[in-house]
């Protein structure tokens, strides 16, 4: 049954991240909603890329 397991790790860039709101610096590192739905899609094998986060939250970036 565990040989089905699909794991992604989602870490933080080995890198500097500029200082922003919290919104965009976890955009910049790829780990905002969007990013974080692409990649649990892409390991489920589903071929659905999302753009834009399917709620809007008072703490979300604004457009």
């Amino acid at each position: 049954l565990l040989d089905r397991v699909r794991f992604r790790p989602m870490t933080l860039p080995d890198r500097f991240i500029d200082h922003n709101t919290q919104a965009a610096q976890y955009h910049e590192a790829g780990l905002d909603a969007v990013a974080i739905t692409n990649t649990a899609l892409e390991a489920l094998g589903v071929g659905i890329s999302m753009t834009q986060p399917l709620l809007k939250t008072a703490n979300g970036p604004k457009s």
